[in-house]
């Protein structure tokens, strides 16, 4: 136990000695710093710290509109956007190297030679380099939670579920860098087919709501059945319901700190602009709304680790069977 305990602080060691490591928090504590910009007072929206204003009779310091308004912004930006992609992209590229280093010859031969199999080895490197996620997230997330409990008076707490929800995120597509670097023992193989996989995955969630949404949908049947597909809508339904789904994980983590959904939240930024929220936009933003509704965290996140505990199965065969 102890060996294996050493092989995963070793590898979160490795991962933590770039100067990425150290890059990402530094980011971090920037968009946190730009959180604290955005607040309310007695009579709505307040920025810089007072210094601008802008008043609106329904977003209120101290309100549960202003409370779902920041639960908004964490669950659509700083979640879906910052961490979900700039912050997957940075972390992939220093996580990346980890396999091909573990095998690189000279280095491999000291490491298997220890009493442990092969499948451990694999498993506790593979946790080690989660480890730089756990970290970076839990930096990032405990740190704007400070930044929502000054602005909003009160703990957000849901918020919290984001720190696995990340990580659980980032594994998605991670496992298929561990794959390619145990077949190629190459770290930009490694990188560029995890990123390739990244952008698939996004490319099949957004080509499923184009072919598999109803032109009227309400309520339920938002999701158009698979009988009443063309071909290229049955294999996008195929397609997403065995692929990870990363872009699920705003929407999960949107229902555990009650925020406004995407309509709601884009009328209170833009509440006077008429022409820029249309009613064919407004319809479309229900629709989306709809589809959010529709996705169960269970078989999401479910459906999701058998994926992933299937390609990391083929690469831990792959690991233990080659010749070093």
């Amino acid at each position: 136990m102890m060996q294996v305990w050493a092989i995963i602080v070793d590898s979160f060691r490795e991962a933590k000695a770039k100067k990425l490591f150290w890059a990402l928090l530094g980011i971090s504590t920037l968009v946190a710093a730009a959180l604290s910009f955005i607040g309310f007072d007695e009579n709505g929206f307040s920025f810089f710290y007072g210094a601008i204003k802008s008043p609106n009779e329904t977003f209120k310091a101290g309100t549960v509109a202003a409370d779902r308004f920041f639960g908004a912004i964490v669950s659509n930006f700083l979640v879906g956007t910052y961490i979900g992609w700039v912050g997957i992209v940075i972390c992939l590229v220093g996580t990346a190297g980890m396999f091909p280093s573990l095998i690189e010859t000279g280095s491999v031969d000291v490491v298997v030679s220890k009493p442990l199999p092969r499948s451990v080895l694999f498993f506790a490197r593979y946790i080690g380099s989660l480890a730089f996620v756990l970290v970076q997230s839990g930096y990032f997330v405990l740190l704007t939670l400070v930044v929502l409990r000054w602005q909003m008076g009160r703990w957000l707490w849901g918020y919290l579920w984001a720190i696995p929800l990340l990580v659980l995120s980032f594994s998605y597509i991670y496992c298929v860098c561990v794959l390619a670097a145990v077949w190629t023992r190459r770290a930009l193989v490694s990188l560029v087919y995890g990123l390739l996989f990244w952008v698939v995955l996004f490319g099949i969630a957004n080509l499923e709501r184009v072919v598999g949404t109803n032109d009227n949908a309400t309520g339920s049947n938002v999701v158009a059945a698979f009988s009443d597909r063309g071909s290229l809508g049955k294999t996008s339904l195929i397609a997403r319901k065995i692929f990870p789904k990363p872009d699920d994980i705003p929407i999960i983590l949107s229902r555990k700190t009650n925020s406004l959904d995407t309509k709601e939240f884009l009328m209170a930024i833009t509440p006077r602009n008429a022409d820029i929220v249309t009613p064919d936009d407004v319809r479309q933003l229900q629709v989306e709304q709809l589809r959010a509704d529709s996705v169960s965290p269970a078989r999401s996140i479910g459906s999701s680790l058998a994926f992933e505990a299937v390609i990391l199965l083929i690469a831990c065969i792959i690991f233990s069977r080659r010749d070093f």
